[in-house]
């Protein structure tokens, strides 16, 4: 009945930029971001994140990386998801990483 807000985590690949990641909120207000989140969980990973990105992150750091995110929510968030998927977005599309 009501319009409601939702804000948006957008990550694609292209060939002339590589892969990028946006966020946008729900005034479609958006920005192209290194890290990310959203929701509840995103006040105990953002720093976690912030401190563990670089410019040339591989993907197994990355992967290392949302391990430790994904820990740090399921032991800090009342209540949370018991299962997670990691994917990863690249020139050849998306495809599942790992399930924690």
């Amino acid at each position: 009945k009501n319009p409601y807000q939702c804000n948006l985590l957008l990550a694609g690949y292209d060939e002339g930029t590589g892969p990028s990641l946006y966020w946008m909120d729900y005034l479609a207000t958006m920005h192209q971001m290194n890290i990310a989140g959203t929701g509840y969980g995103s006040y105990f990973v953002l720093s976690l994140f912030d401190k563990l990105w670089h410019k040339d992150v591989t993907q197994d750091e990355a992967l290392v990386m949302m391990e430790k995110g994904i820990e740090e929510v399921k032991r800090r968030l009342v209540v949370s998801n018991p299962h997670y998927e990691i994917k990863v977005v690249d020139k050849d599309g998306v495809r599942m990483v790992k399930r924690v």
